[in-house]
């Protein structure tokens, strides 16, 4: 199946909403329904159309297509978190639908949010992540360190949360998003379609419009 993926536009702004209203109601069920109503989608329309309508170069915001469904979207900008100034740049968002989550679709906006903020000298980066999302203890098995542990504050609401800080050079991740490829082209029986991603590679910008992913494994 191929997907599409490309730099968002302005037309975007309603599909990028509903996904990520969509993707932290089922994804983040620890969190209390008062939070859940402080980010609507009003709230997220207005947040969305209001960065949409007023582009950053130094922010990278990709979004990923199955013909005309939105399945995913990513962001990276920038960092200016006073709790982390160890860090240039930060891995600010990575959203997927629940049908197509766990496929290296993911690997693939990775890649390309390092490669970004590498060429726009915004490494090393940082993420975080609630403290609560399983999923977190992943970033220190491909070489994130947790660096800060404080409270979010959503609505009057103290959310505990980590902040993560990359390694001073990325060849650790650009490894582990090969092995990915290489392992869901193994279990299709098929060659990866990405070519091996090369540490540092003086590669197109990656908000170049419309590239397509040949992906080997179909959304569950």
């Amino acid at each position: 199946m191929d997907y599409i993926i490309r730099s968002a536009t302005l037309d975007d702004v309603a599909a990028i909403t509903r996904l990520h209203v969509d993707s932290w109601q089922d994804t983040y069920t620890f969190m209390p329904a008062s939070v859940h109503s402080n980010r609507s989608y009003a709230y997220r329309y207005e947040e969305w159309l209001e960065i949409l309508s007023n582009p950053d170069p130094d922010h990278l915001i990709l979004t990923v297509w199955d013909g005309d469904i939105l399945v995913g979207f990513s962001n990276c900008l920038p960092c200016r978190d006073p709790d982390m100034p160890q860090a240039k740049g930060e891995m600010h968002a990575i959203y997927f639908r629940k049908d197509y989550r766990g496929h290296a679709l993911g690997a693939v906006l990775f890649e390309r949010m390092i490669h970004f903020l590498i060429k726009r000298d915004l490494w090393p980066a940082c993420l975080w992540a609630f403290e609560r999302n399983e999923f977190r203890h992943n970033y220190k098995n491909i070489g994130f360190t947790d660096a800060v542990y404080r409270d979010r504050v959503i609505a009057g609401v103290p959310i505990p949360e980590v902040g993560y800080l990359s390694p001073a050079s990325p060849e650790g991740f650009f490894e582990a998003i090969n092995q990915r490829l290489a392992e869901e082209a193994t279990a299709q029986q098929e060659k990866p379609q990405t070519a091996p991603l090369q540490p540092l590679a003086q590669e197109a910008d990656q908000t170049r419009p419309g590239t397509s992913l040949q992906n080997q494994q179909g959304p569950n």
